[in-house]
């Protein structure tokens, strides 16, 4: 027999025993309910809850729910009912069994600030590719994913834990219809020691993973998978992190796959869009980037290290005054810096190699003292990037000096005179830094004097550095070039 409620408004919820529920508890305790309520003189009763058919549960919660009320609490008032919510109070935790599915009908969306596990499980929209279903949300201190082998289709996950960790491994997300938020996992507030490993992301309308612009984030997204086989016209990358605090975020050994078509979805973006204090490190590595308007992105102050990646193919936007490079450090603020370094990329086939802007220090590669601390060999590899019938490896849009020694360019011979002519820097505008990419010459050794305090016949070699046990080579000694076998 159906339960008819006439809602009353609900001041506060009060706090029961923390409990942990299973998606048959919330059927069961819910149930499926009749909603009945008078607006402008007419009666309306609508259907509202927690259905079971099998193993397929949906939740239904429609908008007319809230006309007047705040909701309807159950089983002690640990679990809420109300506009478009289903709300599990302070720190319930919520468990899915496998094999088991959650349909969110309408704008569904399940709230809660305990600890959400589940395993073999798949969450959807009731309505499907067309539905305006939310998903997660997560928030508070005790809030917590763990998650495996699980499938969102259209709906997402907000995550706002501060202390609590969200961990994902071998899930899918498909087709996120970006009703709960521009990103089908959406960082809200600050927190570490979250995971992504071997995930999929296919066709998110907008981002795959992000967070907001003051949530920094400390995160590994290792082995996944973001692909999207269509454009919408909006300037969101497949990741897109905030950087703030001591986080480290290590992005490494993913595929990030534009639809090769023109729009301005990026391939892997990190800033420090609002000035915040940060001092962990970025790490992006061993990433297949391709086919976005833009490849990897460092926006603000912030320290990157790009290392190993295959940066190809990123072209497809309307301009190349609008983007298209394939790596991009950019800070327009003297009161920070973006540090990158960079080695072992490949960068091929994009309208710009690399491109520099602002307050950076850049070091791509730094060859001249191998024992120093910032030695850097470089072995950075560039093929085909340019735009309008020129070749541009590097672009220095800024005053800096850049260091990019040790690297192949796209020249027939690894000249001087033909490595500028892909680079664009000081030689080609007065008013911009250099880019130091050829090694610097050994100074010249024009008058070698004996040590005083200890006798002549001390060996030095060309760099006029002493040498106590010479091997092969040649050495000055007592100002003479001396050959020893």
């Amino acid at each position: 027999m159906k339960k008819i409620f006439t809602l009353c408004l609900l001041a506060s919820a009060v706090l029961a025993q923390a409990k942990v529920y299973t998606l048959a508890d919330l059927a069961s305790i819910v149930g499926t309910l009749e909603n009945t309520y008078v607006k402008n003189g007419e009666t309306i009763t609508e259907t509202v809850g927690v259905t079971a058919v099998g193993n397929v549960y949906t939740i239904t919660i429609p908008t007319g729910l809230a006309e007047g009320v705040d909701g309807i609490g159950f089983d002690d008032n640990n679990i809420i009912l109300s506009k478009n919510y289903l709300t599990l109070v302070e720190g319930n935790d919520l468990t899915v069994n496998a094999g088991e599915q959650l349909l969110f009908a309408g704008e569904a969306q399940l709230e809660m600030s305990g600890k959400l596990t589940a395993y073999d499980a798949v969450f959807g929209a009731a309505e499907g590719s067309e539905a305006t279903a939310k998903g997660f949300r997560l928030y508070g201190d005790n809030a917590g994913v763990s998650m495996g082998l699980c499938e969102f289709d259209y709906v997402g996950m907000n995550f706002g834990s501060t202390t609590g960790h969200l961990i994902m491994e071998q899930c899918d997300f498909i087709g996120h219809n970006a009703k709960s938020g521009n990103s089908a996992i959406n960082f809200t507030s600050s927190c570490g020691g979250n995971s992504l490993t071997t995930c999929t992301f296919t066709n998110c309308q907008l981002s795959g993973v992000a967070s907001g612009a003051n949530a920094g984030v400390g995160i590994e997204v290792q082995g996944c998978q973001f692909k999207r086989d269509f454009a919408v016209n909006r300037l969101y990358p497949h990741i897109n992190l905030s950087l703030s605090g001591n986080y480290t975020v290590n992005i490494h050994d993913n595929l990030v796959e534009g639809a090769c078509q023109t729009c301005r979805t990026g391939g892997i973006a990190v800033s420090n869009l609002l000035g915040a204090s940060y001092t962990g490190t970025v790490y992006i590595r061993n990433n297949y980037v391709t086919g976005n308007s833009y490849g990897i992105t460092l926006t603000g102050g912030g320290n990157v290290v790009i290392e190993n990646n295959e940066v190809i193919g990123n072209k497809y936007i309307a301009s190349a005054m609008a983007g298209g490079s394939g790596i991009n450090i950019t800070c327009n603020t003297t009161s920070a810096v973006a540090k990158a370094y960079m080695r072992g990329n490949r960068i091929e086939d994009n309208l710009w190699g690399v491109t520099v802007i602002g307050n950076v220090d850049i070091n791509a590669g730094k060859t001249d003292d191998p024992a120093a601390e910032d030695y850097n060999p470089g072995e950075n590899t560039f093929i085909n990037n340019g735009n309008g019938g020129v070749l541009y490896d590097w672009y220095n849009n800024t005053t800096a000096t850049s260091y990019a020694q040790g690297n192949t360019w796209n020249v027939a011979e690894q000249t001087r005179e033909q490595i500028e002519t892909v680079i664009f820097h000081k030689t080609d505008d007065a008013s911009l830094g250099e880019v130091i990419f050829m090694p610097t010459p050994p100074t010249a050794i024009t008058d070698v004097k004996a040590d005083a305090t200890t006798g002549q016949g001390r060996y030095y070699n060309i760099m006029g550095q002493p040498v106590s046990h010479p091997s092969a080579g040649i050495y000055i000694v007592d100002g003479h070039k001396v050959l020893v076998k």
